[in-house]
């Protein structure tokens, strides 16, 4: 009998539930199993109470502890999902995975020190780790401004020493200089290596500033949100980065992680640049992510007289925000407004999109001069070294038995108007007559119909090819042994894959609309993207030999790309015609409204965002709840353009911790002190038309600022404060 029971308890034993590849219990795994399920449906409350029950069964699951870290960070309880997370560590000390999410938690609660010391943390346990190092890069804070042990501490894991040459800290820059800013490449490195269309225009110009033969010497930088400035690049080690890129899409290639390592050692151990007046700024992305960035542009702009010229490349997020997924559009809505407010002047890549971004000014009532925007056309010669045609069999594709169809699948590329033609044309062609289709390019998103429509038709399935990760030398010789290009665009900046066929003397069959006839021109085939009947009719007119070659030979002898060289000299040239226009682009408030700097005032077009208003490094970026003023360097700027009798009003709201405001408005204050609470300071504003600068003065950490607001009568504040009696 004992020996039966011994056997079933023995078969128990071994079919117990797993956990992350562990044993667990039968009620932890009940608990594991519901926690799931709420983690799913996104109700992080319920998540969190049955992590809590199944580590109260089984305290040593270490994987438990980082999930309820994550459920109670979405709930807002920072404290307890820092507890958890340290719990993991104290369970698996060498697990670097806590130290990073605590190091994102840190960072996102504008805290860079102590994200700075997490992210150290996780590269003393694997010193080899990319995404620490790339984080600790950008949160490390000046070295005059952090603990020398820590400075030491840092430098030792950095292995920053002689061999690492590290640039002049601190110098000014020369009069009149050029700055660079590539920030976005950068953090595009840290997660990716192949470029696409955006970071390879980036990648070229900053190549030929490098070695051509342009007029002046630029600096390359990137913006460090920590030190609230700009970082300068070595010129050398950034070139050998970027070449590399274009070499392969191997990120764990062991010479493309050196220098990625080389490049953020040398950041996270510099000092910002100091801005000297005159210095021209153009950023060649477009830096959204970080919502204090465009601040600190307004900031410098103002008390340095530099000049900020963005590349802008498209508006497209604006113009059709359903190709896009929610968050994108969102952040890229509110990046606009601000931008609008914050540069002299926009490089943009065609006429068309200088049209776009200049009704969209003036829709938004921050109108830009013309000729502050001028078009810097992408027409390069974007022709690259070809591999051998050898690789061409590994593709399972003979020379000239295919069509090329080079683009990110996404929605507005139209791959399903491609694939619809293709199917139209099978119908009416023999399969020895019809072109394969070969669509190379990044997974994409928002793309499930389109796999969906390759599953649902097995005959598509065998015409249809797609590529990812196609490095630039095997992307060459896709473009030399095809039969012609092919791009159904909805909607373009300019439209690179365009100038890479008529590089290669291939005739693009693209779409009629946006600034896709700049690229193509009269080269180029055109249709409607939105009728497949159209595309099909182009496609099945360049099948006819003796028609497309006649279009080759137009190419050949017509066609005159530019080199990147005459790009690059094109882009500074016109970057210098920009002049300043503080005061001009100062947000024109002319009538009551209420302008809001939680992150909410992101969520619609009809709200006004009211980030733009923002002077001074005392401001932490925008949250769910305002905007945080820490210090004695924060103010409301803007032109005031309205009437008489009316009033602005300036809610404000006390954290946790006791902490107090002032606001001056030329010869008026009101002050505010609290605990937990919230207010309205309140001043009428003048009769006169002309700026207005509001200073704010913050005695504490938890004061948040969550609106601006302006009224055409009086206001009642919610509590009393001091002020004189003329306000």
């Amino acid at each position: 009998m004992q020996t039966w029971k011994s056997w079933w308890v023995g078969i128990f034993r071994w079919i117990r539930p797993k956990s992350n590849g562990l044993r667990v219990g039968r009620r932890t795994a009940t608990y594991i199993r519901a926690a799931n399920a709420a983690r799913t449906q996104q109700n992080w409350a319920k998540a969190a109470f049955n992590y809590h029950m199944a580590l109260a069964i089984e305290p040593h699951l270490r994987h438990l502890w980082v999930q309820l870290g994550h459920v109670e960070k979405e709930t807002g309880a920072i404290d307890r999902a820092g507890a958890a997370y340290e719990e993991a560590i104290r369970l698996e000390p060498q697990d670097v995975e806590p130290l990073l999410h605590l190091g994102h938690m840190a960072k996102a609660w504008q805290q860079p020190t102590e994200a700075a010391a997490y992210f150290l943390r996780a590269l003393q346990s694997d010193g080899r780790n990319l995404q620490a190092i790339s984080e600790l890069a950008r949160v490390m804070p000046d070295r005059d401004h952090v603990d020398a042990v820590f400075w030491v501490s840092a430098m030792t894991v950095l292995n920053i020493g002689d061999r690492i040459a590290m640039p002049e800290d601190g110098e000014p820059l020369p009069d009149h200089p050029m700055m660079f800013d590539v920030t976005d490449l950068l953090a595009f490195f840290g997660q990716r290596r192949l470029p696409t269309g955006i970071q390879r225009v980036q990648i070229e110009i900053s190549l030929a500033l490098i070695g051509g033969q342009a007029d002046t010497q630029p600096t390359f930088c990137i913006y460090s949100s920590a030190r609230r400035g700009w970082i300068a690049l070595p010129s050398d080690d950034f070139q050998i980065l970027c070449r590399l890129a274009k070499q392969s899409d191997d990120g764990d290639d062991p010479l493309w992680i050196d220098q990625l390592f080389r490049i953020y050692r040398m950041i996270a151990a510099a000092r910002t640049v100091r801005l000297s007046p005159g210095t021209t700024l153009v950023n060649l992305g477009t830096s959204w992510s970080d919502r204090n960035y465009l601040l600190d542009v307004r900031t410098a702009r103002a008390r340095t007289g530099i000049v900020y010229v963005p590349l802008v490349f498209d508006l497209i997020p604006l113009i059709e925000p359903t190709w896009f997924m929610g968050s994108l559009v969102r952040d890229y809505r509110a990046w606009f407004g601000s931008l609008l407010h914050s540069a002299d002047g926009c490089l943009v890549i065609s006429r068309a999109t200088r049209q776009d971004l200049l009704d969209k000014a003036t829709e938004r009532k921050a109108p830009i001069p013309t000729n502050a925007v001028p078009v810097v056309p992408l027409d390069g010669n974007f022709r690259q070294e070809a591999a051998d045609i050898a690789a061409l069999q590994t593709y399972g594709l003979d020379t000239q038995s295919y069509v090329l169809l080079v683009s990110t699948l996404e929605p507005r590329k139209n791959h399903i108007g491609a694939f619809r033609a293709w199917m139209q044309l099978a119908a009416v062609l023999d399969e020895a007559t019809l072109p394969h289709l070969v669509c190379v390019g990044g997974r994409g998103w928002l793309n499930d119909e389109l796999h969906q429509m390759l599953h649902a038709n097995p005959k598509l399935q065998k015409m249809v090819h797609i590529f990812h990760g196609v490095p630039d030398d095997r992307l060459a010789m896709l473009y030399e042994h095809c039969l012609f290009a092919l791009y159904p665009s909805f909607y373009e900046g300019w439209g690179l894959p365009v100038s890479e066929a008529l590089s290669y003397g291939k005739v693009p069959a693209i779409s009629a609309g946006s600034s896709l006839p700049e690229a193509g021109g009269s080269f180029a085939r055109y249709f409607d993207p939105y009728n497949a009947d159209s595309i099909a009719a182009t496609v099945r007119t360049l099948l006819n030999d003796e028609t497309r070659k006649a279009a080759e030979i137009a190419i050949k002898d017509g066609y005159a790309p530019r080199t990147w060289q005459q790009i690059a000299q094109d882009l500074l040239t016109k970057a210098r015609t920009v002049t300043p226009r503080n005061l001009d682009s100062l947000p024109h408030l002319s009538g009551p409204g209420t302008w809001f700097l939680s992150l909410s005032g992101q969520t619609d077009d009809n709200i006004m965002w009211g980030e733009p208003l923002r002077h001074g490094h005392s401001w932490q970026a925008p949250t769910s709840a305002g905007c945080r003023v820490t210090g004695d360097d924060a103010a409301l700027w803007f032109y005031w353009s309205g009437g008489s009798g009316a009033r602005l009003h300036i809610h404000v709201a006390a954290g946790h911790d006791a902490a107090s405001v002032s606001a001056n408005l030329n010869e008026l204050s009101c002050t505010f002190q609290g605990n937990g609470d919230a207010t309205i300071l309140s001043f009428p504003l003048p009769d006169v038309h002309g700026p207005i600068k509001v200073a704010l003065r913050s005695s504490g950490k938890d004061l948040v600022v969550e609106k601006v607001e302006i009224t055409s009568g009086g206001h009642a504040p919610l509590r009393p404060f001091n002020a004189p009696a003329a306000a």
